[in-house]
């Protein structure tokens, strides 16, 4: 076995919380991430880093501002979550993933140090130790961390930031952070740190006070991102340019704070990157096939705004699944607005939603609707339906989108 597939096989052995759909509270918790940075030396302190939180956007804000940061000249990290094809992808050094050795390197030393202590840990947690690794390794000027879950009891809350930035927060992950908008904005605002900078997006009414109360309590400066007018953005989809905004602010304010670089062409250039992908992704062909990772009912319903904006003239074929804590009784009748045809399937997660309770509910909704038993088997359904002019739009969950990319790539 070749050191890729050794490190493959120890972070697969690990307990991954994003294959669940409820853990135990006493598993979610900081003491384990703690003891593994105490254990490696806490290579987290030799880097600057920004850290985003949220529950819409935090990737596309994290790519853009990493690009922004990048075309200034910098060497910048980003850390995200959740891949789409493989794990590597979670862990990019100036816009390209990190290398298989690098990658199999940093995951086997750690295997190596902790024994018989590596099944103690969490996947999110090695990969979040691993990033930190790397970076410092590499010497990156700054890292870019997305937060996994929540916040307060996330891996990444025991990075030291210098910068936070809060996209919009909606609900997701109930089981986890609450079944209020109020309790889901405290367990994300836990993530600002003392003394420093937070750049929020424009929040729900219950979120606000939230952020605010957090933010005088610990001497937090409040910044809002500016509207972005006659600015073109590389990424499909209106609500880019508010991803595309927090990212500016928040590298205007490492300019101003801590004199970085940064110059008005380097953000030009930084937010018309296009290179993102699962997120409103095309690959063009007959038919075209979208990708969206749109798995909440809020980014549900932007996808659709986007497909009116986008491709009103195109009759839609969906591609659908999600997991078991998303509200898909909201979703499917969003989509539903564009489209009389949806394919009901499962990406290979413990998480997704069975099939059956899906269709249940798409034949209240939909014209036609089909369940099909894996994504490839949709995406062929798919293609077979698919008249000329049509679009294949496959949405719902990361995961699913993952399945689907890989097969459009082959």
């Amino acid at each position: 076995m070749n050191s890729y597939r050794r490190a493959l096989t120890f972070l697969n052995s690990l307990l991954n919380f994003e294959q669940i759909s409820r853990a135990h509270a006493r598993s979610w918790n900081l003491k384990r991430m703690r003891e593994l940075q105490r254990r490696f030396g806490h290579p987290e302190r030799g880097i600057f880093t920004v850290v985003i939180g949220g529950t819409k956007g935090k990737g596309s804000t994290g790519y853009f501002l990493s690009e922004i940061l990048r075309q200034s000249g910098l060497r910048v990290g980003f850390y995200s979550s959740p891949h789409l094809e493989g794990p590597r992808e979670r862990i990019w050094i100036n816009r390209r993933p990190v290398s298989q050795k690098d990658f199999s390197r940093g995951l086997l030393r750690i295997k190596k140090k902790l024994g018989p202590s590596g099944p103690d840990f969490t996947y999110f947690e090695i990969l979040t130790l691993l990033a930190s690794i790397l970076f410092k390794e590499k010497n990156v000027d700054t890292a870019v961390f997305e937060v996994g879950m929540g916040g307060r009891l996330d891996a990444t809350h025991t990075l030291p930031a210098k910068l936070v930035i809060l996209t919009p927060i909606h609900f997701d992950h109930e089981a986890f952070l609450g079944n209020t908008l109020a309790k889901i904005a405290g367990e994300k605002a836990a993530i600002l740190v003392p003394g420093r900078d937070v750049v929020t997006a424009p929040q729900e009414k219950e979120v606000r006070p939230v952020i605010r109360r957090v933010a005088r309590r610990r001497k937090c400066r409040i910044s809002l991102p500016l509207r972005l007018q006659g600015m073109k953005v590389g990424l499909l989809g209106d609500f880019q340019k508010l991803n595309a905004a927090l990212a500016i602010r928040a590298a205007q304010i490492l300019r101003d704070r801590y004199q970085f670089p940064v110059t008005k062409d380097a953000i030009l250039k930084g937010v018309c990157s296009k290179h993102w992908p699962g997120r409103m992704e095309l690959f063009k062909g007959r038919p075209p096939i979208l990708l969206d990772g749109a798995h909440n009912p809020k980014s549900i319903a932007a996808l659709v705004r986007n497909l009116k904006k986008l491709f009103g003239g195109r009759s839609i074929i969906f591609i659908f699944g999600t997991s078991r804590d998303k509200r898909y009784d909201q979703m499917i009748p969003l989509l539903a607005k564009v489209s009389k045809i949806c394919i009901l399937t499962r990406a290979k997660t413990p998480r997704a939603r069975e099939v059956s309770s899906l269709l249940s509910l798409a034949r209240n909704h939909f014209k036609l609707s089909f369940p099909a038993s894996t994504s490839r088997e949709a995406l062929g359904l798919a293609r077979r339906l698919a008249r000329p002019g049509d679009l294949i739009v496959v949405t719902g969950s990361f995961y699913l989108v993952g399945e689907v990319r890989s097969q459009c790539r082959r």
